[in-house]
């Protein structure tokens, strides 16, 4: 009876023997995926890792970066607003040297003679109808700007110098007072003798000017570039055009049905 179970165990294990056989080929298989995949996962990692370090590296490099531009950005701001301010005082340095000048606009070539501020300071009362200013007004020096190379070109702009700022103010008044001055039926032209920083400055106004004569508002230009607005007996002064249309929009907004901007 006891043979007998020991021949039953022995063919029970003949016949698990493949199956047993299998079992062990299934473990040394995934035994060896298991070690590609933990070798695969090493690898990422690794790989994971490196790139990481290249990501804090370049983090690191655009964070000095950034804050060099910022640094920069409030470089050139700073130097941008000395800029201005040193733009601003040669442009009024300039405005001073010019103060006492005026420009003669379309005076024919060689009217003057050889003495041209002798010929202004003797035709410039006599014109404007200034009694005050015969034999007393005084020149400290006037030319022509540039050189006539055609014949048939404009004649050159004259340029005076005042002595005395208050006679120099007293024509302008003149000036602005008539309607036409002439010179031997030729129509002439007074205008302040202005730097180019200044002339530029106050074209930029030239649009909101005509949006304030079409609406009726006075106005008038003030040394060096700015807009004197008078409007409901109360003045105000500019100093740029992006005011000027805000005043303008705000004045729209008050008075319903006029033509906006």
């Amino acid at each position: 009876m006891a043979d007998g179970n020991v021949g039953n165990a022995g063919d029970e294990v003949t016949r698990n023997l493949p199956i047993l056989e299998a079992i062990k080929d299934l473990k040394t298989g995934f035994s060896n995926r298991q070690d590609g995949v933990l070798a695969a996962i090493a690898g990422m990692r690794k790989e994971v890792g490196e790139c990481m370090e290249r990501v804090n590296n370049a983090e690191l490099r655009i964070s000095g970066t950034e804050d060099t531009i910022i640094h920069l950005q409030a470089k050139v701001q700073s130097l941008e607003s000395k800029n201005k301010v040193m733009e601003d005082k040669v442009i009024d340095l300039e405005a001073r040297s010019r103060s006492s000048n005026l420009r003669l606009v379309n005076m024919p070539e060689k009217a003057e003679g050889d003495d041209a501020c002798l010929f202004l300071e003797k035709w410039i009362p006599e014109a404007l109808d200034i009694p005050s200013l015969n034999s007393k007004l005084t020149l400290v020096r006037a030319h022509r700007i540039g050189q006539r190379s055609d014949p048939n070109a404009p004649p050159r702009t004259l340029i005076m110098t005042f002595l005395n700022d208050r006679d120099k103010m007293t024509v302008l008044k003149a000036v602005r007072a008539k309607k036409q001055l002439l010179y031997k039926d030729r129509p002439v032209r007074f205008y302040p003798d202005l730097a180019a920083g200044i002339h530029k400055k106050q074209k930029e106004f030239d649009a909101v000017r005509q949006k304030l004569r079409t609406r009726g508002i006075g106005y008038g230009m003030l040394l060096p570039a700015k807009l004197l607005v008078t409007h409901k007996d109360k003045t105000q002064t500019f100093e740029n055009p992006a005011d000027v249309e805000a005043f303008i929009r705000r004045i729209e907004e008050e008075m319903p049905g006029r033509t906006g901007l």
